[in-house]
């Protein structure tokens, strides 16, 4: 990133160039180690695709009662390709954390549901993310997090419209 840095200040077109240079410093040296933290050092026994698949197979049937998900609505939801899905979900399904079953309306479609062990598993670690997240929270006011809420929707939302997602 610090490379990047560098060629972003020797480039007289970038916008950063018009602000105090410690600001744009602060926000590339922020993202930069934004970008180093591993949600692997929070998530025990699984890696964090397979954190986030295990969530939206135990949540899906919460949002849509009685209904497992298919193999292509966890795709949706995560943004990622249904291969990408399908590899995670082998290794959820060798571990046994979920099991996969044809679905009876469209048998082209595999529903996904989480067993009693996945579900134990993802409690566990869902512990351990909420304690991560409470500490890191825990050093803002209300106020400072609505600021950084809004700041941060305000640049998601740039990034969206001026790179796409």
């Amino acid at each position: 990133m610090f490379c990047l840095a560098d060629m972003l200040w020797a480039d007289k077109d970038f916008i950063g160039n018009t602000y105090p240079q410690e600001v744009c410093e602060k926000i590339l040296h922020s993202m930069e180690r934004l970008s180093n933290i591993r949600p692997e050092r929070v998530i025990e026994g699984m890696t964090p695709s397979e954190f986030s698949l295990l969530c939206c197979a135990v949540e899906y049937p919460r949002r849509n009662p009685g209904k497992a998900a298919t193999v292509a609505e966890i795709a949706a939801q995560m943004n990622v390709l249904v291969p990408a899905v399908s590899r995670t979900l082998r290794s959820l399904q060798e571990k046994g954390w979920i099991e996969r079953a044809v679905d009876e309306c469209d048998r082209r479609s595999v529903r996904v549901t989480a067993t009693p062990a996945g579900e134990k598993m993802l409690r566990a670690n869902m512990k351990r993310v909420v304690n991560a997240l409470n500490r890191i929270m825990s050093v803002f006011t209300e106020e400072e997090m609505r600021t950084i809420a809004e700041l941060y929707s305000k640049f998601a939302n740039s990034m969206e419209q001026n790179i796409g997602r």
